[in-house]
């Protein structure tokens, strides 16, 4: 599936502001099962624009806007080719035997470890045993854990926030893709599979009515030995095919948040809204970003959308 995605993030502030300095990741991931054809990240106030790779392999582009100003606007276009990781059937068959071993790899490590926004506990543990239910297949216990979520937790978008914990969120029994994700990603450290979070979009082409489809999305990924990552979305109860696209994986969402920074100025500001405009290609959907930093904005996605799109939106916003 190929799929052009236009993100527009943008902020206005109250007073003038100085020393604006961000991070962004915004560009997705180029690699199997998706391949980006063109990818461009753009700034208002103009300014240079630098990246690197974090530890995460993830794309960073960083900047400064160092005189006064009262706008930011950040944009970030690209075209994705994707491709289902399933297509040739589910991945079942890998034992938890075959685990053994792998925390001593310096990259798989770190997605076996508590981090910013999961944690792992006794009382996890016992729990994520239960839904094992005495399978020794890690795809299908990875499995049992997107269904136990999707089953048993509330989709409820006022009941957290950005900075809410996985274990506020097991109390809740409620929240969003980004709160799903951290506990998914408890339960199945918690069992010693590996697990990482991952920021990006989903694409709703068939109006099945799947949540996150209007906003930035979050789903896990588990590693199978000589096979892989593999995604699962317990926001939506379904396994990540051609129509997600991958902007960032990390630990958490502390370590993928698509726009974070800081600034020197008054900390009174004023939200601004932003209209979404019309392209023209195939397959589409639309989406507002998640914001990190002390100020307030909109951000927008457009996902090639045949007819006009209009997103406002109040503030950071969550899906």
């Amino acid at each position: 599936m190929k799929l052009r995605v236009t993100h527009r993030t943008s902020y206005h502030y109250a007073a003038p502001v100085t020393n604006n300095f961000n991070e962004v990741r915004l560009r997705p991931i180029s690699d199997d099962p998706q391949r980006v054809e063109y990818s461009l990240v753009s700034v208002r106030p103009a300014v240079r624009l630098r990246h690197y790779r974090d530890f995460f392999q993830n794309y960073v582009h960083y900047f400064e806007v160092e005189e006064a100003h009262t706008e930011l606007s950040i944009e970030s276009t690209a075209t994705i080719e994707t491709r289902s990781q399933f297509e040739e059937g589910v991945p079942y068959g890998i034992a938890f035997t075959r685990l053994a071993g792998s925390n001593r790899d310096e990259m798989i490590y770190e997605y076996l470890q508590p981090s910013r926004f999961v944690s792992i506990s006794p009382d996890l543990w016992r729990l994520s045993v239960d839904i094992q239910d005495r399978s020794n297949d890690v795809f299908q216990t990875a499995e049992n854990i997107m269904r136990y979520i999707f089953r048993e937790y509330a989709y409820s978008p006022e009941s957290t926030n950005v900075h809410t914990h996985m274990e506020d969120v097991l109390r809740l029994k409620a929240g969003v893709c980004q709160d799903f994700a951290h506990v998914m990603l408890g339960m199945c450290r918690a069992l010693k599979i590996p697990a990482r979070y991952v920021s990006g979009y989903l694409f709703d082409g068939s109006g099945a009515g799947l949540r996150g489809d209007h906003a930035s999305h979050a789903w896990a990924e588990i590693y199978l030995p000589g096979r892989g990552w593999f995604g699962l979305d317990p926001t939506n109860d379904q396994f990540a095919d051609d129509r997600y696209i991958k902007i960032g994986v990390g630990r958490d969402y502390n370590d993928v948040a698509p726009v974070k920074g800081t600034f020197c100025g008054s900390i009174e500001r004023e939200p601004q809204h932003e209209r979404l405009g019309q392209s023209q290609a195939v397959n589409a959907a639309a989406a507002i970003g998640k914001m990190k930093g002390p100020r307030r904005g909109t951000a927008g996605l457009d996902l090639n959308n045949t007819n006009p799109i209009q997103i406002r939106s109040r503030g950071g916003c969550r899906s």
